[in-house]
């Protein structure tokens, strides 16, 4: 058993100032109290120092890992701490490992879990295909299948709501795009125009189509929309548009009407600065207008149900079509076939970017309401863009119908006068030129869009 001083110890700490060593393992400590301190000579301390200093770490240190191991009972201040050595020669022993937790064993109870359920999910799933295999070769009175009966309780199946599944299977997605033919009216091939005809999906994912397929899925049970984009569009985003107003349609709507939604994409990429791009852009609604009367042709032809739907711009395209399509001039051009009268085609506008006075009796596009069966307009007068409309013609006083609001329409094919339903949305739509904004706040252009599915099914 060895002995230290306890470092609480005050008293001899004062007392011991002379040290000596002693044969063997163990250090003594002699003085006597009051007795003045005894020079060490230079040339011992050069020898014992190190020696001393060494050993006084080991026994430190061993001090240390005896006070983990066992800790001594508490000592009071003038005694000296004792522990035993024995101790050291005592392993350490652990819990056993059946009670470790660690995040290895977290990690393989997970794995072990997930590979049971998707063991159950793969025999669910031969149960059900083994089940219809049997179903083609039975009768039809015995091929009566409970699928959640064969489904173990630990799976779980997520089905599609069916909403979803009812408008996959029954609304369908066009895209018809101008991008890449001329948008000179001069130059526009009105014989045989080269549409570019595609389906689309939910997701905007583009299937190329024809013209053909596109006129064998007429149905008169069945309106077909025709959505016409404004400026500044590209072909993604016009898509992406375009079936951002086919959704509002859908959850506005009044029943389960299935439909057909086309996208009318034209050229109307950014190209230059505001004034300069808004000239070119104007100019090109005119061979945009040609290339849509002679769609409609063809739609009224075979009795289509129709309607038109246009921002700004795209707004001037739909008038324009309708212009053509009773036989009037576009850019000097007119359309080679027959000209329509009395199509009833129900016409949806929202800040039309068209000239206030240009659905009147001597306008621009006074055969338009020819036909039209009614009008749907949502305009702002607070409008920044078109309040400035003057600067396309630079003839100080135009303005523009999504300005203004109504004023005087042509009559219809019969002499009546045009069913207009208006609105200022200026209070919600604010100075902006957004047709996000008609949508998503209180002007309801959602709402009043969906009405054109069931009115063009109806003549007034």
């Amino acid at each position: 058993m060895m002995q230290l001083p306890h470092f609480h110890d005050h008293k001899s700490l004062m007392n011991d100032n002379a040290i000596s060593r002693s044969s063997g393992s163990s250090i003594r400590v002699i003085a006597e109290r009051g007795t003045p301190s005894r020079a060490i000579p230079p040339w011992s301390l050069s020898v014992t120092v190190p020696k001393i200093t060494v050993f006084s770490i080991t026994l430190f240190c061993i001090t240390l890992c005896g006070a983990i191991v066992s800790p001594p009972a508490p000592a009071h201040a003038g005694q000296p701490l004792s522990f035993d050595t024995s101790s050291f020669s005592m392993p350490l022993t652990l819990s056993e490992s059946h009670h470790w937790t660690s995040s290895e064993t977290i990690a393989a109870k997970d794995i072990a879990a997930i590979e049971q359920a998707e063991e159950m999910e793969r025999q669910a799933e031969m149960q059900l295909d083994a089940s219809e295999s049997l179903t083609s070769v039975r009768p039809a009175a015995d091929s009566v299948i409970h699928p959640s009966s064969m489904i173990p309780p630990g799976s779980f199946t997520v089905p599609a709501p069916s909403s979803l599944q009812r408008c996959l299977s029954s609304d369908r997605y066009w895209l018809i795009s101008t991008r890449h033919i001329t948008s000179t009216a001069c130059r526009a091939n009105l014989q045989n125009p080269n549409l570019r005809i595609s389906r689309l999906n939910r997701c905007g994912r583009v299937t190329p189509s024809s013209l053909d397929e596109y006129l064998a899925t007429f149905d008169p049970s069945r309106p077909r929309v025709i959505y016409v984009h404004g400026n500044r569009r590209s072909a993604p985003l016009a898509i992406e548009r375009g079936l951002d107003v086919a959704r509002e349609l859908e959850s506005n709507r009044c029943g389960q009407v299935p439909m057909d939604f086309v996208i009318w994409s034209w050229q109307s990429d950014r190209e230059t600065f505001a004034i300069t791009d808004a000239r070119i852009k104007a100019e090109r609604t005119d061979a945009q207008g040609l290339y849509l009367a002679w769609l409609l042709h063809r739609h009224v032809d075979a009795a289509q149900p129709t309607a038109l739907i246009g921002f700004s711009f795209g707004g001037r395209i739909v008038t324009g079509s309708l212009h053509a399509l009773a036989g009037g001039a576009i850019g000097r051009r007119r359309l080679s076939e027959e000209p329509v009268m009395a199509a009833n085609l129900d016409v949806g506008l929202l800040a039309p970017a068209i000239q206030s006075d240009w659905l009147m009796p001597h306008g621009y596009h006074r055969l338009a309401t020819q036909n039209m069966n009614r009008l749907v307009l949502l305009y702002n007068q607070r409008d920044a863009i078109l309040k400035n409309y003057w600067l396309l013609s630079r003839i100080r006083g135009t303005r523009a119908l999504g300005y203004t609001g109504p004023t005087r329409f042509a009559p219809r094919y019969d002499g009546s006068p045009l069913p207009v339903r208006s609105r200022d949305c200026s209070p919600t739509v604010g100075k902006a030129h957004s047709e996000e904004d008609y949508y998503k706040r209180s002007c309801f252009a959602g709402r009043e869009m969906a009405t054109l599915l069931t009115s063009c099914q109806q003549i007034d």
